[in-house]
């Protein structure tokens, strides 16, 4: 076979009358032609003259229009980087063609070839292995603790469900599984599908799933960002809350339902940063959930309640480590409230604190861009949210909620006793021994950091 320039010309040995020659064949304008050597070092020879003839179109040259000559000389040159001639190609594509029919493309059949080899090539793993694998590595990154919180939360969920290899996920049962979490308001859900989007990442960069591919988490739904509705406390709640709560706690209630700070920021805030003689309380960009500096301002029922507890230095809510700690500890301190009957007397609302504030404040001044200034969130954000859902008289109601003077005693006997640098114990009162109002409540355990 001498081929070159994607033309390629066989040559045949043969006999006749017992003399030996070398046949070829070719086309030549369009017509099918045969040539015979003695020698086969001459059939090369004349095969690599018609070649060149043939490559530069002057045999062809009746055949086709000039058009076409081009058309087949691009065509050759697309081909030469492949070493493949030009008959071919159109062989190998008439017959995978001829096989595919008409269920797509050739390029489709390609690619759905390449997809599914580097599937089979990928080293399979059970998700909640993957799952465990993920978060350790996370920790060893040294990710932040609420961080590493969330994503175990939701992984861990998800790996109740998910039980087999990450692989063999489809985007369509991942839509199945977020659409069954009825518990949940589609920004919830959005979450979980990032944290599953994450993990394919992590998946596909160990190659347990195909590299250079989107992941199926990236092809699941997105739903509604918005969230579900506004919980918040009416203004007798919150008065049960300050007056019956153990002490330790008014801080954070506080703060919460008069000056709208989250969660994380009450418990990264530290005395100094309540500047009493400028009525404002300071949160720095560096622990703000915005990264972005902004100044509180004390109202004076604020004050009321936290100059009994006022202090030099120091974390304001001391012995918590974050903010899910406190959420947790803040949870058994509400449940130990209890009516006559030891029922519970409020229900906790998922960030209710700040969003009465917002929701009150709102009601109050009803200037959206103002409280958006105080909360640290957009104005946008607050008219949507936070517009008329309550009124000027219940904000009157919530912000006149003030410490009688037995409160007050309670609080400073309550500071005196932190004042000492102390590791406060939590533990969570039984209901079998809960008794009943104000004089159920349990202090918590204190003990200096000496002993």
């Amino acid at each position: 076979m001498v081929e070159g320039k994607g033309i390629r010309i066989p040559i045949y040995a043969g006999a006749i009358r017992g003399v030996v020659s070398y046949q070829f064949a070719f086309y030549r304008n369009g017509v099918r032609e045969r040539e015979r050597t003695s020698t086969l070092d001459a059939a090369r020879k004349r095969a690599k003259e018609l070649i060149e003839e043939l490559s530069t179109g002057v045999a062809h040259v009746a055949a086709f229009t000039p058009k076409e000559t081009a058309v087949v000389n691009e065509v050759v040159e697309i081909l030469r980087p492949l070493r493949v001639s030009l008959t071919e190609a159109v062989r190998q594509f008439a017959d995978a063609k001829g096989r595919l029919g008409d269920q797509g493309t050739l390029t489709d059949a390609v690619k759905f070839f390449l997809e599914h080899r580097a599937k089979a090539q990928a080293t399979p793993i059970a998700v909640p292995d993957l799952v465990e694998n993920m978060l350790g590595n996370l920790r060893e990154k040294g990710k932040s603790r609420r961080y590493l919180l969330d994503m175990q939360a939701r992984l861990n969920r998800a790996a109740k469900f998910f039980t087999g290899n990450i692989g063999e996920i489809t985007s369509l049962q991942i839509d199945d599984w977020l659409s069954a979490l009825t518990d949940t308001t589609g920004r919830t859900k959005n979450n979980y599908r990032a944290s599953l989007i994450t993990l394919f990442a992590y998946a596909r960069q160990k190659g347990y799933l195909a590299r250079g591919q989107e992941t199926e988490a990236e092809f699941a739904a997105r739903y509604n960002g918005k969230g579900g509705e506004i919980g918040i406390y009416a203004p007798a709640q919150l008065n049960v809350l300050l007056s019956e709560i153990n002490p330790r706690f008014v801080p954070f209630v506080a703060i919460g339902a008069f000056a709208g700070l989250r969660t994380a920021e009450i418990v990264r805030l530290e005395w100094p940063e309540i500047r009493f003689g400028q009525d404002v309380i300071e949160i720095k960009a560096s622990k703000a959930k915005t990264a972005s500096r902004r100044l509180v301002p004390i109202l004076p029922i604020l004050r009321e309640w936290l100059e009994p507890l006022r202090r030099e230095k120091g974390k304001v809510l001391s012995g918590v480590l974050d903010e899910f700690a406190q959420a947790t500890q803040f949870r058994k301190a509400v449940a130990e409230i209890r009516n006559d009957d030891g029922k519970s007397r409020i229900t906790i609302v998922h960030n209710g604190l700040r969003h009465s504030f917002i929701t009150y404040r709102m009601a109050s001044l009803k200037n959206a861009a103002e409280v958006a200034l105080e909360a640290g969130n957009s104005p946008r954000m607050i008219f949507e949210h936070y517009r008329e859902l309550a009124t000027a008289g219940d904000a009157a109601a919530w912000f006149a909620i003030r410490p009688d003077q037995k409160r007050n005693v309670e609080l400073k006997r309550w500071a005196r006793e932190a004042a000492v640098p102390v590791e406060i114990e939590q533990s969570a009162t039984p209901k079998s021994s809960a008794r009943k109002g104000r004089a159920g409540r349990r202090r918590p355990r204190v003990r200096s950091a000496a002993a």
